[in-house]
């Protein structure tokens, strides 16, 4: 066991840092998982997951000291919060308790407590499926009477006790039978002492108000009543000595002969049952308290962030020096937005894709963190929809192109949804087909994606499509630059259609035999007059 002291220190040296721990994300996606078969509204599907490589940014952004605000942190992430009034509680929380380095550091010291591996079991205890009860209860307690009239009974008759080496043989199977039924549940229900615990040492710091607070108290206390009889069901820990052994065995056999441990574990059932929406409110305050504290160190490392400003619906976004927060020395770029979509192109390895996905999780950071990583960030709330990474599913016998196909279909489908406001997202759209037929599909679905409020981001490698959609979308582009026989990018958005190719002479570059680039060059020149020629028809 660490010394409070060092525990103290390693607190302070953490601040402000990526961690180093393993993340299991089976484990931090419980309390989403959960909800999500209850139905509640989470916004960002799989597929965005999956496009915006989303748990590598979790791992960045993820400054939670336990389990429990992990946990709530992820699942708040893939909720994309909606409602101004959530980030002004935050924000709140955020300067109540980073204000004072001290202060979080005390507040850190008790969320440490509920970091165990089990402490990522809360969730089941509170959303999950109970061990079901047994049906024959009273069977049980027939037998519980039986063994005390038969003890009494054998004082005055004791032929009697012959009865009694059947009931405890009887006893001794429902007991074990019981212990292997119930498995770890004992070991995660143990855990309620430690959520009322860091509870009631977090209230005193807390920023709530006196009728929350109240509530809480109550919750508290409500749960504590349970954690004592949870305590006799967890008393195989007292096998430390020899002493506390015979302690043990003693205890294990009246359990066994009065089968208690069988009706007061079904009892226990029965009552966190009860008390779960009690057990939710201790969760729920201990993950917000965890994720304001883990969001002011969050703050504390990043070259540059601000508070975001949102705006009332409207189709349009205006950020300044925005960048990617897991690309080191990204950098940073303006962009507004004003009643039009965004078209944008260049060359591979230019930054069209890491640009799109830094706009996204710069609009997640500011509607759950609030939190922007840019100099300035006005928007209205928005929800996501992506398709980006598409790739063959071969378990369903779908090629490349028919899984961009589905993919895109279900952003057309949320797109019908004029009440809400989508920034829709596509990298490379139906690249998996002939250009002519690409060029014109992409330009009626990007038409037909771009109505109403909401804002369309696509990158491309197909100029055509900046004079097909001019109207709808506004233009900009990344452009390398070929200098003394090297490529270099700068990774600056510009303004405007690309007009300037290079791939061609990124072949010469690579050294490929001189008639291969020249023949690329001769055709491309010949497409560029017939298409010109057509033009001008």
């Amino acid at each position: 066991m660490k010394s409070r002291k060092k525990i103290v220190q390693q607190l302070r040296n953490n601040w402000g840092k990526v961690k180093e721990d393993h993340f299991n994300f089976d484990q931090i996606q419980k309390l989403f998982q959960y909800k999500s078969k209850q139905g509640e509204a989470f916004l960002l599907t799989k597929q965005t997951v999956d496009d915006l490589d989303f748990h590598p940014f979790f791992k960045f952004i993820d400054r939670t000291n336990s389990a429990i605000g992990q946990q709530y942190l992820y699942a708040e992430l893939r909720k994309l919060n909606q409602d101004k009034a959530y980030l002004t509680q935050l924000e709140n929380d955020i300067q109540h308790y980073g204000s004072d380095k001290e202060h979080c550091l005390k507040i850190q010291k008790e969320l440490i407590q509920v970091s165990d591996t089990i402490d990522y079991f809360f969730p089941f205890l509170i959303y999950g499926d109970l061990p079901p009860k047994i049906k024959y209860i009273w069977l049980i307690k027939m037998l519980q009477l039986l063994v005390f009239v038969s003890i009494t009974a054998a004082f005055f008759f004791p032929p009697i006790s012959i009865l009694l080496v059947f009931l405890f043989a009887a006893s001794l199977f429902l007991h074990y039978w019981n212990k292997k039924r119930i498995g770890n549940f004992v070991q995660v229900f143990s855990r309620l002492s430690k959520l009322t615990q860091v509870s009631k040492a977090l209230l005193p710091y807390s920023n709530k108000g006196k009728t929350q607070k109240q509530e809480i108290e109550e919750a508290i206390k409500t749960v504590e009543k349970l954690t004592a009889n949870i305590i006799l069901l967890k008393a195989d820990n007292l096998q430390s000595n020899e002493i506390a052994s015979a302690v043990w065995y003693a205890f294990e056999i009246i359990k066994i002969i009065t089968v208690s441990e069988i009706l007061l574990f079904h009892k226990v059932v029965h009552k966190i049952d009860q008390e779960r929406s009690k057990m939710a409110l201790l969760y729920h305050f201990i993950g917000a308290v965890d994720v304001a504290v883990a969001t002011a160190s969050l703050r504390s490392s990043l070259p540059h962030y601000s508070i975001p400003k949102f705006t009332a619906p409207q189709k349009g976004i205006d950020l300044k020096q925005v960048y990617h927060p897991l690309v080191e020395g990204c950098v940073a770029n303006d962009l507004r937005l004003d009643h039009k979509s965004l078209l944008l192109t260049g060359s591979n390895m230019s930054g069209k894709s890491t640009f799109v996905k830094a706009l996204n999780l710069n609009l997640i950071a500011a509607q759950v963190l609030n939190t922007s990583f840019a100099k300035s960030y006005t928007a209205p709330f928005f929800k996501i929809a992506t398709s980006i990474k598409i790739s063959d599913n071969i378990l369903e016998n779908r090629s490349y192109f028919m899984e961009e196909v589905h993919s895109v279909g279900q952003l057309i489908e949320r797109s019908e949804d004029l009440q809400s406001q989508y920034l829709f997202t596509i990298d490379e759209l139906f690249k998996g087909t002939n250009t002519i037929e690409r060029i014109s599909s992409a330009k009626a679905i990007l038409e037909f994606l771009n109505k109403g409020q909401h804002i369309v981001l696509v990158s491309t490698h197909d100029i055509e499509l900046t004079l097909l959609l001019k109207d709808g979308y506004d233009m900009h582009f990344f452009q390398e630059s070929i200098e003394d026989e090297s490529l270099s990018f700068d990774y600056k958005l510009q303004a405007g259609a690309l007009k300037k190719r290079n791939a061609i002479n990124i072949l010469a570059l690579m050294s490929y035999p001189e008639v291969i680039v020249a023949e690329a060059k001769a055709l491309a020149t010949r497409f560029e007059d017939e298409k010109t020629g057509q033009k001008t028809i």
